[in-house]
C-alpha cells in the first residue's frame, strides 16, 4: 500500500479518538459558571466548525452522518456562532432570547452540547473506519440500481398521508384552517393529534421511497404533491413536516448516484436561510404576515434555529438547581406506555400528565420551546450520559451509511432517518414508535411483495416434454 494512503487511513481513527478524548474531558472536568457565556461561545463554535468540516470530509458531504452534523450544528450552535462572530449581538435578538442567551449557564449549556456533538463524530467515524468506508470508492450504481422497488409504494404513502392531512384540516378548522398561525393550528388541531402524529412519519417514509423510485407518473405526481403540501404547510409554520423529510430526501438520492451538485446544494442552503426568518415570522399570524415577511427578508436563520440550545440550557439550571437526574425514566417511558397499550393489566397515566416525558415537562414548565437529545441526556445521566448517547447516535448514523446494499440503506433512511432528525429539536418519545412502526410497515411490503413475485412468476418445475433437456 503507498505510503500516502496508509496515512489517509489514520485520519478517521485518530480524528475518532480525538475527538472522543475532547468529549470525555470536556464532561468529566470542564469548569463551570464562567461569569461571561460569550468568551465560552467563540472555542465551542470554532471546535464545533472544525469537526463538522472533518466529517464533511470523512463521511461525504451527502452522507446520512455529515447531514445530521450540520443540522446539528445549525440548531445547537447557530446561535453562538452568531453571537460569537459578531453576525448578531444583543439588540438583534428576540426579545424572550434576552433572558437566557447571555446567564453564565448558557456557556455551561454549550460546552454540555459540545461534548455531544464530538462525541457523535467519535462513534460515526469509528464505524466509518471499520467499514473501511474511507478507504473504499463505491462503484456507480446502473439505472435499475438507482431505481428503488418500492417507489410505487412510496408514492401512494406520500398521496395518502396529504390527503388524510387536508381532511384533518378541513374537519377541524374548514377552509381557513389553511391559512392559520401555528399556534391557531396547534389549537385547532388538538382533538385530532393522533392522526397528526401518524400522518407525519408516513409522509417523511413515502418521499424517501418515492423520489427514490422509478421515474414515471407516480414519483412526479408524488413529488408534485409534496411540494404543494409544503407551499400551504411552510406559511402554517409546519417546518418539521417539510424540511427534515426534504432532508432525508437528499440523503437518499445520494446514496442511489443520485447525488446533488455543490452549486443546487448551496442553492438550496442559501433558500433555507431566507426561508426560515420568513416562516418563523408566518408563524405568529399566518399567511396575512406573508407580504411584509418577503419584502425585508433578514439573513438570521442562525439566530431562530440556534435557539434550540435554550432546552439544554433549562435542563442545566434544572440540575444546577438541586433537582436529580432522571437515570433513564424518559427514555423507558416511551416503551412503558406501549407497553400498557398492548399488554392487559398494565395502565399508565395520562400522556398530558407524565412528566417522565420530556415534551410534557418542557411544555408545563416554559412552554413550547421544542426539546433536544443532549437535553434529554443530560437529564437522564448528565454530561457523561450525553457523551454515550450522542456517540451512540453517530455510530447508528455510520451505520447507515455504510450498509452496503443501497435498497436496504434507503429503507433504512426512510424509517430510521427523519425520526432522528426530528429529535434534534424534539423530545425522544416518538422516536421509538416511529422507528418500529416504519420497520414493520417496510416488513408487511417486502413479505407482500415476495407473496406477489411468487405468484406471477413462472413456475420452477419444467413440462415434462423439457425436463431431459436440464
Amino acid at each position: 500500500m503507498h505510503p500516502r494512503n496508509r496515512r489517509l487511513e489514520l485520519i478517521p481513527p485518530a480524528f475518532a479518538a480525538l475527538t472522543g478524548a475532547i468529549a470525555i474531558v470536556l464532561a468529566l472536568f470542564v469548569v463551570p459558571g464562567v461569569t461571561d457565556p460569550v468568551t465560552r461561545f467563540a472555542w465551542v463554535a470554532a471546535t464545533s466548525a472544525a469537526a463538522t468540516g472533518a466529517l464533511l470530509v470523512i463521511a461525504g458531504p451527502s452522507s446520512a452522518t455529515a447531514v445530521y452534523a450540520v443540522v446539528f450544528w445549525c440548531f445547537h450552535f447557530g446561535l453562538v456562532a452568531a453571537l460569537a462572530t459578531g453576525y448578531a449581538s444583543a439588540v438583534d435578538l428576540p426579545p424572550d432570547y434576552e433572558g437566557w442567551v447571555f446567564d453564565p449557564i448558557t456557556g455551561d449549556a454549550a460546552i454540555v452540547a459540545l461534548c455531544g456533538f464530538l462525541a457523535f463524530a467519535s462513534g460515526a467515524c469509528l464505524v466509518h473506519w471499520s467499514h473501511g468506508r474511507f478507504r473504499r470508492t463505491s462503484p456507480q450504481p446502473t439505472d435499475d440500481e438507482r431505481a428503488h422497488p418500492y417507489g410505487s409504494v412510496g408514492s401512494a404513502l406520500v398521496l395518502g398521508a396529504i390527503a388524510s392531512w387536508c381532511v384533518v384540516v378541513l374537519l377541524a378548522g374548514g377552509v381557513t384552517g389553511f391559512f392559520t398561525s401555528y399556534e391557531d393550528f396547534r389549537q385547532m388541531t388538538a382533538d385530532y393529534s393522533v392522526p397528526i402524529s401518524i400522518i407525519s412519519p408516513v409522509l417523511a417514509c413515502g418521499v424517501v421511497m418515492a423520489v427514490t423510485g422509478k421515474t414515471g407518473w407516480q414519483r412526479t405526481a408524488a413529488i408534485a404533491a409534496f411540494a404543494g403540501f409544503a407551499l400551504v404547510a411552510l406559511p402554517i409554520g409546519l417546518r418539521t413536516d417539510v424540511m427534515f423529510p426534504a432532508v432525508a430526501v437528499v440523503v437518499a438520492s445520494a446514496r442511489c448516484g443520485r447525488a446533488f451538485s455543490p452549486v443546487k446544494v448551496a442553492a438550496v442552503g442559501l433558500a433555507l436561510v431566507l426561508l426560515i426568518p420568513v416562516v418563523r415570522d408566518l408563524r405568529t399570524t399566518g399567511i396575512t404576515a406573508l407580504p411584509e415577511a418577503l419584502v425585508a427578508p433578514r439573513l438570521d436563520a442562525l439566530v431562530e434555529m440556534g435557539g434550540s440550545l435554550r432546552p439544554v440550557e433549562q435542563v442545566v439550571r434544572w440540575h444546577a438547581e438541586g433537582e436529580p437526574f432522571q437515570h433513564g425514566a424518559s427514555y423507558w417511558a416511551p416503551f412503558e406506555r406501549a407497553a400498557s397499550r398492548l399488554l392487559p393489566g398494565l395502565r399508565a397515566a395520562s400522556a398530558d400528565d407524565d412528566l417522565r416525558l420530556m415534551n410534557v415537562l418542557v411544555l408545563d414548565r416554559i412552554g413550547a420551546i421544542g426539546f433536544s437529545p443532549v437535553a434529554e441526556a443530560y437529564r437522564n445521566f448528565g454530561p457523561v450520559g450525553v457523551v454515550i448517547v450522542l456517540g451512540l447516535i453517530g455510530a447508528l448514523l455510520g451505520g447507515i451509511d455504510t450498509i452496503e446494499n443501497r435498497r436496504t440503506a434507503v429503507l433504512a433512511i426512510a424509517t430510521l432517518y427523519p425520526p432522528l432528525l426530528i429529535n434534534v429539536r424534539n423530545s425522544f418519545v416518538s422516536v421509538p414508535a416511529q422507528c418500529v412502526a416504519g420497520i414493520l410497515f417496510l416488513a408487511a411490503v417486502a413479505a407482500a411483495r415476495h407473496v406477489m413475485v411468487s405468484l406471477t412468476s413462472r413456475p420452477y418445475a419444467r413440462s415434462a416434454d423439457n425436463r431431459s433437456q436440464v
